[in-house]
This record gives C-alpha cells, sequence and structure tokens, in this order.
C-alpha cells in the first residue's frame, strides 16, 4: 500500500491542529472530510486514527456520491485495496457539499461547545432522518458555510471554507464532556 500523502493536501499547522483535535476525544472518535470537487470529497474511514492517516483506501477515502437504488455511499479505492468503511456520517458530509458549495471543509466531533443549536432528538448516527436533521440546522445559520451545529446527546458537526477556518474558530472553546439531556 503507498502511503497518502497528507502533508500535500495540509498545511503543517493544519496537520499540528487535526492532531491536537482529536486528542479531545480519543483518536478514532469523530471524522473529517474535505472537498475535492464538485461532486466528491475525501473522509476519514470508521475508527481510523486521525493523527495517522496514511493510506488512501484505508485511513481515507474518497466519496463520491450517495446510490439511492442501494442506499449505499460510494467510494473510490485503489484497484488492489478492499476498502475499511466509511464512516456513517458520509451521508451527512456529503447532503452538506450538495447543498452548500461554499463549504470546503466539516469535521465531527464528540465534543461540545456551550450555545450552539443542537438537533432536538438524539437521532441513530448515518440514517438520512440524523442527516437531514443535521443539514436543516446548518441551512438555517447565518452563515451555512461556517455552521457550528450540535448533535444532541453526540457532539458537534462544524463546517468551515477549510480546516484553517474551523481550527481557528472553536480553538480554546471545545469541552470534551457533551451534555447528555
Amino acid at each position: 500500500m503507498a502511503p497518502f500523502p497528507i502533508q500535500d493536501y495540509l498545511s503543517p499547522r493544519d496537520l499540528k491542529h487535526l492532531k491536537r483535535l482529536y486528542g479531545i476525544g480519543g483518536l478514532s472518535y469523530g471524522n473529517l472530510s474535505s472537498r475535492k470537487d464538485e461532486g466528491s470529497f475525501w473522509m476519514s474511514a470508521a475508527g481510523c486514527n486521525k493523527a495517522d492517516l496514511k493510506h488512501v483506501g484505508q485511513d481515507l477515502l474518497l466519496v463520491k456520491g450517495y446510490n439511492d437504488d442501494t442506499k449505499a455511499m460510494q467510494i473510490s479505492v485503489p484497484a488492489n485495496l478492499s476498502p475499511n468503511r466509511v464512516s456513517v456520517d458520509a451521508i451527512e458530509h456529503w447532503m452538506i457539499y450538495t447543498e452548500h458549495p461554499d463549504v470546503g471543509a466539516i469535521i465531527h466531533i464528540h465534543a461540545w461547545i456551550d450555545g450552539v443549536k443542537a438537533t432536538e432528538i438524539n437521532y441513530p448516527c448515518g440514517t438520512i432522518q440524523f442527516a437531514e436533521a443535521v443539514a436543516e440546522l446548518i441551512k438555517q445559520e447565518p452563515e451555512p458555510a461556517r455552521a457550528i451545529i450540535g448533535l444532541k446527546n453526540h457532539g458537534l458537526t462544524i463546517t468551515g471554507p477549510d480546516l484553517d477556518d474551523i481550527l481557528e474558530r472553536i480553538e480554546g472553546r471545545v469541552i470534551p464532556q457533551v451534555p447528555m439531556t
């Protein structure tokens, strides 16, 4: 397997922020994605260590869209690999990227920021209902491309034009414990 050159896509500063951010709740929790082009985005695979993204098709997946017939995300991986599972939150990220062309990156963490608008119910992760609820809250934000949305009893979904913007906006505000209500 060829290592994924994440340093070619993230600046040293972004890489440092990313490692620090995922230290909040353990390095396998949450996920991140970054828009590649109008119809696809890179996304961390389910359960991978976000501080050690090295292998395309295993740690990082290219999400090409959603197949309505199979109700599954479509991914593209090198032919010689058996892909890891894409994060269950890929449907949510896909909806956000599709509706908001100014969103360039999305981070989901299992942590909290006081005062954020949150979903009213605790939806199961990976469901269409969950993705639609989050997408609707983002749409209601004054600046959807720079939103911070709470996921009741779960964590946060944060959008931005890029990872730098997201990390700068949340620095010093993140609380590791998600309030349970």
